[in-house]
């Protein structure tokens, strides 16, 4: 089922993702699975999707109604996007601050791209030892999926040490560093100026204000900050300082490089812009709905049919009402975003290639 979180899914590439198969050829990388009216989906994209950063993996032994499926969630996205972009989505302040928000992001990726596509690689005596391993551990193991296992865990451990090198060179080469002696000060429940700088990489400054946002647009830390308590606030913001200098050092190390420059920052940033635009039209085409009590009833009688007599565990009507209307609400908003989206395949012009497909 298409939701909204599938529209983050299908256009966002994740970072230092697993890869599955063989070998790849890269003019079939460039080569379009399918075409959303004048836009192309490239064999790259469909393969990046399924968790091979830089489609270097063949996913040969993928069942193609699997390949299919990944095709069809590309599409909805690109529909979306395009739908979104004609009704000037991409024009408003909601849209212009979310890109904003997320330029870190696409910088890091970017950078990542670039790494994937000079550094990963599978070596053949690393896989066959690899590929033995897993048949003498699981016995009556095909070859093929033998040999898929045995590639996904010798790319994963290249690109666990990939992102531990990336992380460790960003933060020597930008001097990260967190002011220990600002966080004691928090610790002993100083007042802190939000113009505090609290940890730097490079020309990228982390002030208090920053972490006192984040802490503020989550809810759960916000529930530990109301605590009062300065050593308990000193631990979140140590907390949320060693996972934004990360960030904010694998930034500045790619600006260095001239990462936002490269057509893999291209990519990463087109794909998050689509991701954007997908999710606001989500909010906008898959209004919330009502659900009236009858269909909560039944909802529940259906529910607890589904126990299979075991009544001593039901939990009564009342109980779980709200918890049900939010669940059905839920399935309503999704399903209208179905059949939005089906009605604008209907209107442009899409166009699968059968043949490439199978080659993904």
């Amino acid at each position: 089922m298409f939701t909204k979180a599938t529209c983050v899914a299908a256009t966002t590439m994740i970072l230092f993702a697993a890869m599955l198969g063989g070998c790849s050829n890269k003019d079939l990388n460039q080569q379009a699975v399918a075409k959303v009216n004048d836009e192309e989906i490239s064999v790259l994209e469909v393969r990046e999707y399924l968790g091979a950063p830089g489609g270097i993996m063949v996913f040969d032994s993928m069942p193609i109604e699997q390949k299919s499926g990944v095709v069809e969630q590309l599409i909805a996205v690109r529909l979306v996007a395009q739908a979104g972009k004609a009704m000037g989505i991409n024009d408003t302040l909601e849209y212009q601050d979310a890109v904003q928000k997320g330029e870190v992001a696409v910088i890091v990726d970017a950078m990542v791209r670039n790494e994937v596509q000079k550094k990963l690689k599978l070596d053949d005596k690393e896989l066959k030892a690899e590929t033995d391993k897993i048949k003498k551990e699981n016995e009556g193991i095909s070859d093929a999926d033998a040999k898929t296992q045995a590639s996904k865990a010798v790319i994963e451990r290249q690109l666990r040490q990939l992102q531990k090198d990336l992380v460790d060179t960003a933060r020597n080469e930008t001097g990260a560093s967190i002011d220990n002696n600002v966080l004691e000060q928090i610790g002993k429940g100083k007042k802190i100026s939000d113009d505090t700088v609290l940890a730097s990489a490079g020309s990228e400054k982390i002030l208090y204000s920053d972490v006192k946002k984040t802490i503020a647009e989550t809810p759960m830390l916000a529930a530990f900050q109301n605590q009062k308590d300065p050593e308990m606030a000193k631990a979140l913001v140590s907390r949320i300082l060693e996972q934004e200098i990360v960030l904010r050092a694998l930034k500045a190390y790619a600006t260095g490089q001239g990462v936002e420059k490269s057509e893999a920052y291209k990519t990463s940033r087109l794909n998050m812009e689509r991701a954007i635009i997908a999710n606001m039209m989500f909010d906008n085409v898959a209004v919330v709905p009502q659900v009236s009590d009858e269909e909560l009833v039944a909802d529940y009688k259906r529910r607890v049919q589904m126990m299979q007599g075991n009544n001593s565990q039901v939990p009564s009507f009342d109980m779980v009402k709200e918890q049900l209307r939010e669940i059905l609400k839920n399935y309503k908003r999704q399903a209208a975003f179905e059949e939005y989206i089906n009605g604008l395949r209907k209107q442009g012009k899409v166009s699968v290639n059968e043949d490439i497909l199978k080659k993904v």
